[in-house]
C-alpha cells in the first residue's frame, strides 16, 4: 500500500510538472501573436528608450540622415497659404512707400498711415516738451502693439544704417488702450478705438489752441 501511494504521488509531481509546462508554451504562443511581426526591433521599444541613427551610425549602416532631414513631406503642405491681415499687409507695404533714407518725421507717418487713420497735430505753441504730436487711432489693442513693434523697428533699422545710437522711450507697454513714443521733436500715441474717443486727443489739444488766441 505505502508503495502505491508513492507511486500516485509521483504522478501527482509529473502532471503538474507537464501542466506547468504546457502553460509556458501556451503564454508564449499567446504572447507572439501579439508582437507584431518587423524587422526593425526600435519599434518595438518605447520612443523614449529608443536609439538615434545619427548619434550611433555604426549601429545604423543603412541610415541615410540628409534624406531624414530632407524629408518633411509628412508636415509640410505645399498648397497652404497663410492668410495675413489686411493691416499687416499695409504695414509691410509701408516699408517701400517710406523709404530709411527719409526724415524720421516722414518714416513714421508712413507706417503708421498704412494701418491707422492719423492726425498730424502741431503743439509747438503750446508745448514746451515737443512740437508735434502724432496721433494714430488703431482697430484694437492687438492691433496697436503690432503697430507699435512695426514702428519700433523701422527706426532702429533706420539708426542702424545710418549709425545712430538713441534710447526710444515708450510708455505703455503693458497698456490695453494707449501707448506713448516720444521721439523728441514729436510724440508718436497709439491708441485703441474707445480711448481714442475717450481721451479725444485731437479736440483736447485743438481747444487748447482755442483758448491761448482768446
Amino acid at each position: 500500500m505505502h508503495a502505491a501511494r508513492s507511486h500516485d504521488t509521483i504522478l501527482d509531481k509529473e502532471k503538474r510538472r507537464q501542466q506547468a509546462q504546457d502553460d509556458i508554451h501556451e503564454e508564449v504562443t499567446e504572447h507572439s501573436r501579439k508582437v507584431p511581426e518587423t524587422d526593425n526591433y526600435d519599434d518595438m521599444a518605447p520612443v523614449n528608450e529608443r536609439l538615434d541613427p545619427t548619434l550611433m551610425p555604426d549601429l545604423y549602416p543603412d541610415f541615410d540622415a540628409e534624406a531624414a532631414e530632407s524629408d518633411d513631406s509628412w508636415y509640410v503642405d505645399p498648397e497652404f497659404t497663410p492668410q495675413v491681415p489686411l493691416w499687416q499687409r499695409r504695414m509691410r507695404e509701408a516699408h517701400v512707400e517710406a523709404p530709411l533714407d527719409a526724415s524720421l518725421f516722414d518714416l513714421c507717418r508712413a507706417v503708421l498711415e498704412a494701418s491707422a487713420s492719423v492726425d498730424i497735430l502741431d503743439v509747438a505753441d503750446r508745448c514746451d516738451w515737443t512740437s508735434r504730436m502724432v496721433v494714430a487711432e488703431t482697430k484694437s489693442a492687438r492691433h496697436m502693439h503690432a503697430l507699435a513693434e512695426d514702428l519700433l523697428k523701422a527706426i532702429k533699422e533706420r539708426n542702424r544704417q545710418r549709425g545712430v545710437q538713441s534710447t526710444i522711450n515708450v510708455d505703455g507697454r503693458e497698456s490695453d488702450d494707449w501707448m506713448v513714443v516720444d521721439l523728441g521733436s514729436f510724440v508718436v500715441h497709439l491708441m485703441t478705438p474707445e480711448a481714442h474717443k475717450t481721451y479725444d486727443l485731437v479736440k483736447l489739444w485743438s481747444d487748447t489752441r482755442t483758448g491761448s488766441e482768446s
